[in-house]
């Protein structure tokens, strides 16, 4: 949400770019759970794209980009997704509790992320019962499927079959998981 991002929204939403967040960095400016935690490397993991993830969709949204730019489409890859539900609600009472700490925004944070502008990648390791929750409380416009091929901490293609076999999952919401998603996630490169 710094002023000198200006011009890569402006760009993206002008462009049809969708913005892609991989949540923390090792270069300064330091997000908290990145190098505080490096001499723990399970906390690391563990933590950093979550907390990272949570801190840069309540940025962009609480700056007001995505008012500024109606037609900006923006996802988060890498960082899970089971915090989504929490998250939202969170930030909606806190919208409410403290407005003067925002500008004015057109919506409600989970409006926002449930506007099919926002997208979320799945983990495969938080399983089916906590992407069916995500999914009943934030709709199945919001989820999609990523490989993290070729990075070596990949589950691809294990990961394509056991997300397939969730039973517990509407086909409706596995065909957006692994297409319609990304599509309009992508939409300039699914036109073709």
């Amino acid at each position: 949400d710094h002023p000198d991002l200006e011009p890569i929204w402006a760009a993206a939403a002008q462009n049809d770019l969708s913005i892609l967040l991989h949540t923390f960095t090792v270069a300064p400016p330091y997000a908290p759970g990145g190098l505080d935690t490096w001499d723990n490397l399970w906390l690391q993991r563990s933590a950093a794209h979550p907390w990272c993830g949570m801190r840069n969709m309540a940025s962009i949204i609480g700056s007001g980009v995505m008012d500024r730019y109606p037609d900006l489409r923006v996802g988060v890859l890498e960082a899970g997704h089971g915090w989504l539900p929490f998250w939202v609600k969170r930030l909606d009472e806190h919208q409410i509790s403290i407005p003067s700490a925002l500008p004015k925004l057109a919506q409600t944070p989970s409006e926002y992320v449930s506007s099919g502008r926002y997208f979320q990648s799945i983990e495969m390791s938080e399983g089916q019962e906590v992407t069916k929750s995500v999914i009943d409380i934030l709709g199945e416009d919001i989820l999609m499927y990523a490989s993290d091929y070729p990075h070596g901490e990949s589950w691809f293609p294990i990961s394509i079959d056991t997300v397939m076999a969730w039973d517990g999952i509407p086909e409706s919401a596995k065909k957006k998981l692994f297409w319609d998603n990304a599509m309009r996630y992508y939409r300039r490169y699914g036109s073709g």
